[in-house]
C-alpha cells in the first residue's frame, strides 16, 4: 500500500513537472516572440521618427531658405528705394543750395515747392517749358508767399518795348533787369497749369497798387495769343480793368 502510493505520487509529480516544463517552454517562446515584436516595433518607430525628423528638418530648411530669399529681395528693394530717394533728395538739396541760376522747374511756383529755402530769395531762375526749352526768368519769391513767375519787368525804361511780332513771340531783354518773357512761353505756362496773374504798379511818387486775376491764360500763335482773364481783386481799380478790357 505504501509502495503504490509512492508511485502514484511520483507519477503525479512527474506529470506535474513535465507540464511545467512545457509551460515554461511555451512561455519562453511567447516571450521571445514578444521581444522580437517589441524590437521590430521599436526599430520601426525609430526609423519613422528619424524619417519624420529628416522631413521636418528638410521642410524647415526649405522655409528658412525661402524666407531668407524673400527677406533678401525685400531688403534689396527697400535699400534700392532708400538709396534712390536719398540720392534724389540729396541732388535736390545740392541744387537748391547752389546758385539760383542752376535751379530749374516748370515755373517759379514749382521751384519754390521743390526748394523751400528759395522763399524770400528773389532773383533769376531757369524754367523749362513743355518742349524742354530752358529760359531764364525773374522769380518773385517774396510777394504773397512767393512763387510768382515775372512775365514783364520794367525798372527804368532802359529796354525798348516797342518791338515786332517775332520779338514779342520769343521774348526780349534780360531777366535780371527789364524783359518780356515771350508769348510762346506765356502760352506754354498757362496751358500746362492753371495760373493767376498779378500786376504790381508804382507811380514815380512812390504810390503803389496791384491787381490779381484768379484765372489767366494766353492762347497760341494761331489764336494771336488771345488773352483770357477773370476773377479780379486788388487795389488798382478801374485803371487796370480798363487796360484789360481794351486787350480783350
Amino acid at each position: 500500500m505504501g509502495i503504490h502510493l509512492s508511485i502514484v505520487i511520483w507519477i503525479l509529480m512527474l506529470k506535474s513537472t513535465k507540464g511545467q516544463v512545457i509551460y515554461d517552454d511555451l512561455n519562453e517562446r511567447q516571450q521571445n516572440s514578444l521581444n522580437s515584436a517589441m524590437y521590430y516595433i521599436k526599430n520601426e518607430l525609430q526609423q519613422m521618427t528619424k524619417s519624420v525628423e529628416n522631413m521636418l528638418l528638410q521642410k524647415l530648411e526649405e522655409m528658412e531658405n525661402n524666407l531668407h530669399t524673400k527677406f533678401k529681395k525685400e531688403n534689396e528693394n527697400v535699400t534700392k528705394f532708400l538709396v534712390e530717394n536719398f540720392t534724389e533728395t540729396l541732388e535736390n538739396k545740392l541744387t537748391c543750395f547752389s546758385h539760383s541760376t542752376l535751379i530749374s522747374g516748370v515755373d517759379c511756383a514749382d521751384i519754390l515747392k521743390r526748394c523751400p529755402n528759395t522763399r524770400g530769395k528773389d532773383g533769376v531762375y531757369n524754367i523749362m517749358n513743355v518742349i524742354h526749352k530752358k529760359k531764364a526768368v525773374y522769380c518773385d519769391m517774396t510777394t504773397g508767399n512767393g512763387g510768382w513767375t515775372v512775365i514783364q519787368r520794367r525798372v527804368n525804361g532802359s529796354v525798348d518795348f516797342y518791338r515786332n511780332w517775332t520779338e514779342y513771340k520769343n521774348g526780349f531783354g534780360f531777366a535780371d533787369h527789364e524783359y518780356w518773357i515771350g508769348n510762346d512761353m506765356l502760352h506754354s505756362l498757362t496751358a500746362l497749369n492753371s495760373q493767376e496773374l498779378r500786376v504790381d504798379m508804382e507811380r514815380f511818387n512812390g504810390e503803389q497798387a496791384y491787381a490779381v486775376y484768379s484765372s489767366f491764360s494766353v492762347g497760341d500763335e494761331a489764336s494771336k495769343y488771345s488773352l483770357q482773364v477773370d476773377g479780379y481783386s486788388g487795389t488798382a481799380g478801374k485803371i487796370i480793368r480798363y487796360v484789360f478790357d481794351l486787350e480783350l
